[in-house]
């Protein structure tokens, strides 16, 4: 056959370039895309196909890469990250979370997702911990509010930073307050003067300040504002002349428990500011001068400080002849042998200070 010479001198021909061709030039590139690591086909492929995968893979993603996988990472599969199975992308750090999810914070927070969030849910997230970092920290009433209460623009977990200042959410409380007109008297907006987040009843309201004179002690603290002022423009009830003036608001309770008695209108020669029940202050100090709370004396001037002290308001003035009933005579008899004696109730009161008969 003549044609027969021509056609095997070209088959050893191509044979031999065959031959001479690397391994390399031969193959097919990897659809993986170029791999940072030397890694052949069968640590992840078998023989029987390149699909399915191997069950137990040569190749660990932890050690092997720069991104271990955590959390929901290790249910995602390969191409949810590498998309068309390039392993050569993306080109990410484990807190570069944007590369492969969207900010839905639009910007508002800081690009370290992992500083609010965890791998294994974007809602697994402590706000009040996180609302401690920002220039408005949760407190007090503000702790039972949903992110919408306050957020109610935001969509989706925008969460855009929102003025501080009070009114900026409590307008509608200053301006419709019934109880107290904050605008007709000029109230501060700045709540915080008045107010705290455990509630409007409460706060470091300055009553001294405000009032000039008058500080709020004792149970006066726990009263309301209309006990002492005609609400709601605040003109007050009484006009004490100080902060000791009990008198002038508590007119009616000195009447009805010390009209006869001969009491000082002083209120706090007996009492305090804690309670009027707990005359404490009288008992202990009227007892180191004369005691009518213990010894013969005990019970027996029925509450009455007239018996003894027979000038109103002036309790510097006593007698001990009106419940005594001594006849001078007898008396002047009886103190015979008494150097500088005299029937006057100081003179009594210099020999007897206990109230005790032998002095």
């Amino acid at each position: 056959m003549r044609g027969t010479p021509a056609l095997v001198l070209s088959l050893l021909l191509l044979a031999a370039w065959a031959s001479r061709a690397s391994p390399q030039e031969a193959n097919v590139d990897s659809p993986h895309g170029e791999l940072a690591w030397d890694l052949d086909c069968s640590a992840c492929h078998s023989p029987d196909g390149w699909s399915p995968v191997k069950a137990e893979m040569e190749f660990d993603h932890d050690e092997d890469t720069a991104f271990p996988l955590l959390g929901r990472h290790t249910e995602t599969t390969c191409g949810a990250c590498h998309l068309g199975l390039r392993f050569d992308e993306p080109r990410v750090s484990t807190w570069d979370c944007g590369a492969c999810h969207v900010d839905v914070h639009l910007g508002n927070f800081t690009d370290n997702c992992a500083g609010c969030h965890n791998a294994l849910s974007f809602n697994d997230v402590v706000g009040l911990s996180i609302h401690a970092r920002t220039a408005f920290p949760l407190t007090g009433a503000h702790l039972q509010l949903t992110c919408e209460s306050c957020h109610i623009d935001d969509r989706g977990g925008a969460y855009s930073a929102l003025d501080s200042d009070c009114r900026s959410c409590h307008t509608v409380d200053y301006e419709g307050s019934l109880s107290i007109d904050h605008m007709a008297l000029s109230f501060s907006t700045n709540c915080e003067d008045c107010h705290n987040t455990l509630g409007w009843g409460g706060g470091p309201f300055n009553h001294l300040a405000a009032s000039g004179s008058f500080d709020l002690l004792g149970t006066h603290t726990f009263l309301r504002c209309e006990a002492c002022h005609v609400m709601p423009g605040f003109a007050t009830r009484h006009e004490p002349a100080g902060q000791n003036d009990c008198y002038a608001c508590h007119q009616q309770d000195y009447q009805a428990k010390h009209a006869s008695s001969g009491f000082p209108t002083e209120c706090l020669q007996c009492h305090d500011q804690n309670d009027w029940e707990a005359a404490v202050i009288l008992a202990v100090e009227h007892d180191a001068i004369f005691p009518i709370f213990s010894g013969p004396h005990e019970g027996s001037w029925m509450d009455d400080c007239g018996v003894c002290h027979t000038v109103p308001n002036n309790q510097q003035v006593f007698s001990c002849l009106n419940c005594h009933e001594h006849a001078q005579d007898q008396m002047d008899q009886k103190h015979l042998r008494v150097d500088g004696y005299a029937y006057v109730s100081t003179l009594c009161y210099d020999c007897h200070p206990s109230g005790k008969k032998e002095g």
